[in-house]
């Protein structure tokens, strides 16, 4: 991965995309870190970052208003004249049984997880275009091709739509040199999930249920990640790498 490079990871300020843009930034690219809500957990990602000697800035936004995605595309036109690499890592979940779900919970993971993904690659690509080898990865998860029921159902189709989402983006922007790709992890040991799953002896059972005898950490999304943003990559588009360890089988 060169120099010189520029990135923006939504939803990077823990987890997973934290987890990306400690990478990327650890590559020598500078990295734009999209967060919502958690000022102090931005703060502190970039901080790391740049104790490491990397370069980082942060861009508040919440990536289901096209407003604040448009101003979050403004401030960083701002900073350099072209972006490399879009990692739309952010989405939320909200369990509930799909004959009980609040309309309103619905459309709010709707546009979390698979609009904010259109809505930061359609006021991206201005930027994309001025690039060499500009990529995207989409994060989805495994339940995108597999439902989880019940209380996941929301989180089932949107992921799916973000799938679907990356193949045509592929397809669309292909003639700007433009590679779409999604990555759909397994469960992965993250803040959100260790809060969900509290009891390190359920922990234990899922690793054992893996077939590869383990649950995901951040790097080894993160790993899949930076390989589709490589130029290693280059013939690789509109493809779901699935990193589940094995879990879907």
């Amino acid at each position: 991965m060169k120099k010189n490079k520029t990135a923006l990871i939504t939803g990077a300020n823990s987890g997973i995309g934290a987890e990306i843009a400690k990478m990327l930034a650890q590559k020598g690219v500078l990295v734009f870190i999209n967060y919502s809500k958690s000022d102090k957990k931005a703060e502190k990602v970039a901080k790391q970052i740049e104790k490491s000697g990397g370069s980082v800035k942060l861009v508040k936004a919440d990536i289901s208003n096209e407003n604040d995605v448009k101003n979050m595309f403004s401030t960083i036109a701002k900073s350099v004249d072209k972006l490399d690499y879009l990692v739309n890592n952010a989405g939320i979940d909200i369990p509930q049984p799909l004959d009980k779900y609040k309309l309103s919970d619905w459309n709010k993971i709707i546009a979390v997880n698979l609009t904010g993904k259109f809505l930061c690659i359609k006021h991206a690509i201005p930027l994309m275009k001025k690039a060499k080898l500009p990529r995207v990865v989409n994060i989805a998860s495994r339940m995108a091709e597999k439902p989880y029921v019940p209380e996941f159902g929301a989180y089932c189709c949107a992921e799916a739509g973000v799938v679907m989402l990356t193949k045509v983006a592929a397809k669309e922007f292909a003639k700007y040199n433009v590679r779409v790709n999604t990555v759909s992890p397994g469960l992965t040991r993250t803040p959100l999930t260790e809060s969900i799953i509290t009891d390190e002896k359920e922990w234990q059972e899922i690793s054992s249920a893996n077939p590869s005898k383990r649950v995901g950490e951040p790097k080894d999304i993160a790993n899949a990640v930076l390989f589709l943003l490589s130029e290693k990559a280059d013939y690789i588009n509109g493809t779901n790498l699935e990193v589940t360890g094995g879990s879907v089988l």
